[in-house]
């Protein structure tokens, strides 16, 4: 069966190898989860809506859905409801015609998903280890392999056969540390090094003192939930550098106004964790105040979705139903009757509590809310200890840290 809307919080219910449901912090299950959906769920013209990591953001714009009609992508900087580094999207399966809509606070007008916006970013992903087989003894070329850290107050390098590009950079750590910021003009090749290169060093040091100082940037940082500057810069719109003088300097491309510092607004996290349930099945419920902030983003911009009675929903890892909750009484209040609402909801959990818990607070019929693997065939029954895994997805080479920031979750 297929569904007008799947709109879900992934991926919480897929088991694979000793995880029972939760993903573990595994980037591949996360993009399988969500594409998974898209392609076995939907109808022609149907929307996928989910809360996710940021890091599915580059699949959204630019690999797997880059031929369908991502609708926007909320980036979550202006409101606080919990910890985890994640945004809410939506996508249609009908052709593109226009970019996303980037929505939120102040990372809206600073974060870009075009890399035609951004200052250029070289990121070399693989670890040290996994880069020896680049450097050896007798090889042509003198690189800088690691930059400063710790227990080495300077650059070390080493030889290598690839040739690499002279010329001004700011690199640095990808998780970085402030002892790793280097300005060089030198060849930069290492495991986990990023860098953005300029026609300058004085340039680069500009870059340097912009990231050190500027409130507006640490700012940024702080409600983009990422470790450090290292993704931040990666997706930051470019400006001019010269106007960097002290580091203080709020960039004038970006138009930022004294309402983008406000702080943002705080949603009432309903939801207690069971830590023993987080950790063994990945669970974590989605609290009502972002399941309403998300249907109220859906309702905006599709004012259609929860008038037309005939409008099918499925969360294919649904939990304890808030979602479903959730689209029920958006349909009540549009006048869909009780029976009507019911009949065009649909549930998936791989915990049978969860299900349970799900048809009782949606008053709602068994054959649609079901006990099974997301990833399984949808509406079968599955025993729990036959859980489906999904293939590996092995078009996903590079580990975006933004995808594992709070891996535990």
């Amino acid at each position: 069966m297929e569904f007008n809307y799947c709109i879900s919080n992934p991926a919480f219910n897929v088991a694979e190898g000793n995880n029972i449901a939760g993903t573990g912090g595994n980037t591949t299950l996360y993009k399988t989860a969500t594409r998974n959906d898209f392609d076995r769920r939907l109808n022609d013209g149907g929307t996928l809506i989910n809360i996710t990591l940021k890091g599915i953001i580059p699949d959204l714009v630019n690999g797997y859905f880059k031929d369908y009609q991502v609708n926007w992508i909320h980036l979550m900087d202006d409101i606080d409801v919990w910890p985890y580094n994640t945004c809410i999207f939506s996508v249609s399966k009908t052709p593109r015609v226009s970019p996303p809509l980037i929505l939120g606070g102040l990372a809206a007008k600073i974060y870009s998903p075009n890399p035609a916006d951004c200052f250029d970013f070289v990121y070399y992903s693989g670890s040290n280890n996994g880069m020896n087989k680049h450097f050896g003894t007798g090889k042509k070329h003198r690189v800088i392999r690691q930059l400063p850290g710790k227990g080495r107050d300077s650059v070390a390098y080493d030889y290598t056969d690839t040739e690499i590009l002279k010329g001004a950079k700011f690199a640095f750590y990808v998780m970085e540390s402030r002892k790793s910021y280097t300005v060089t003009s030198e060849p930069v090749y290492g495991g986990t090094v990023c860098y953005v290169p300029f026609a300058t060093e004085e340039e680069a040091k500009k870059l340097k003192l912009f990231v050190e100082k500027n409130p507006v940037f640490a700012e940024y940082v702080k409600r983009m939930k990422l470790r450090g500057h290292a993704f931040s810069l990666r997706n930051m719109r470019k400006f001019d550098i010269n106007q960097i003088e002290t580091g203080l300097e709020i960039p004038k491309e970006w138009g930022i106004t004294a309402t983008d510092m406000l702080s943002p607004d705080v949603l009432e996290n309903d939801i207690t964790e069971d830590r023993d349930r987080v950790k063994a099945l990945g669970e974590v419920f989605t609290p009502t105040s972002l399941v309403e902030f998300t249907l109220d983003l859906i309702e905006k911009y599709d004012p259609q979705s929860f008038v037309n009675p005939a409008n099918t929903f499925i969360d294919s890892m649904c939990g304890d139903g808030q979602f479903l909750v959730g689209v029920k009484n958006r349909k009540l209040k549009n006048n869909i009757n009780e029976a009507t609402a019911i009949s065009t909801i649909y549930g998936i959990d791989l915990t049978q509590t969860n299900v349970d818990a799900s048809i009782a607070r949606t008053n709602g019929m068994a054959t649609n809310i079901i006990c099974a693997d997301s990833l399984g065939p949808t509406f079968t029954k599955v025993p729990l200890t036959k859980s489906i895994k999904p293939k590996k997805d092995k078009s996903t080479k590079i580990v975006d840290p933004s995808m594992i920031e709070y891996e535990n979750a």
